[in-house]
């Protein structure tokens, strides 16, 4: 499980570091914030802002995300990935009051069809742990990643290639799969959920589920369900300190899932 960082006081030259925004095709959100003060190394950033957060307009989209309240989603979905493991939807980032970022993508230049044969290339390692944690449940990964790419990942300001200090092709592609990764390991659902005893192939309030995982957590997190009350999906909700730290907050929805109680059904 992981514990929140307590607040850095100084300022870093940062490289190769990630934070996820997303946007609309439409690139004028790119010039809300100043460009970075650079050096030979990379941006210089502030690693102790926090976003949305920000004491006037200054801040610039290679340092904090302009879309900086971040939901990290994950599915429980009979049938596909590991028996004691949620599996990943995606990365979302949304406006700071709560409301939905523009989901049609903001870099046409960046937008690929074959994100798994990228990833499969480059980073073999990743790629394996996105076959078991991230599985599309209609059976086609590299439709399933493309899609979370070109509609989230290529929005993601602090992976613009001109943020890094040596760009190296499909770098940004890289960093946006295993952060979510990183943020699966960091954040064990189901183990959180099985030491508070709740367990799949039952049906429990949705408070007695909320109060588990902010027991586990510190925070409250977001409850989906389908149309008849079987859980579908979590939401953990995150504000981005500088650049690629994560850090956990409130919920600002309380989910789908009805007063009559969620089923937890076995996968297998």
């Amino acid at each position: 499980m992981r514990l929140l960082l307590p607040l850095l006081s100084c300022f870093l030259v940062v490289g190769d570091l990630f934070t996820i925004v997303h946007a609309e095709t439409d690139v004028s959100w790119q010039q809300s914030f100043t460009t970075p003060t650079t050096t030979m190394d990379g941006p210089v950033c502030n690693r102790t802002v926090l976003s949305c957060h920000w004491n006037g307009s200054d801040e610039n989209t290679c340092c904090s995300p302009k879309y900086g309240l971040v939901v990290f989603t994950l599915q429980w979905v009979p049938g596909y990935g590991p028996s004691d493991e949620f599996t990943i939807h995606g990365i979302w980032p949304d406006n700071c009051n709560g409301s939905r970022a523009p989901r049609r993508g903001c870099d046409k230049t960046r937008i690929s069809k074959n994100i798994g044969p990228i990833i499969k290339s480059m980073n073999p390692e990743l790629h394996q742990q996105m076959a078991r944690l991230w599985p599309s449940y209609k059976g086609d990964n590299n439709w399933f990643w493309s899609h979370e790419w070109n509609t989230h990942g290529n929005c993601v300001s602090t992976l613009r290639p001109n943020c890094y200090a040596n760009y190296t092709k499909y770098q940004d592609v890289n960093d946006y799969f295993q952060k979510a990764i990183d943020l699966h390991h960091d954040y064990d659902i189901y183990g959180a959920l099985n030491v508070a005893g709740v367990l799949p192939g039952r049906t429990y309030s949705v408070e007695t589920m909320l109060t588990a995982l902010k027991q586990a957590y510190g925070s409250r997190v977001k409850i989906d369900c389908d149309r008849s009350g079987q859980l579908k999906e979590i939401g953990l909700f995150f504000y981005v300190k500088g650049r690629d730290e994560y850090v956990l907050t409130d919920a600002v929805h309380r989910g789908s899932c009805g007063a009559r109680g969620v089923y937890y059904p076995k996968k297998y």
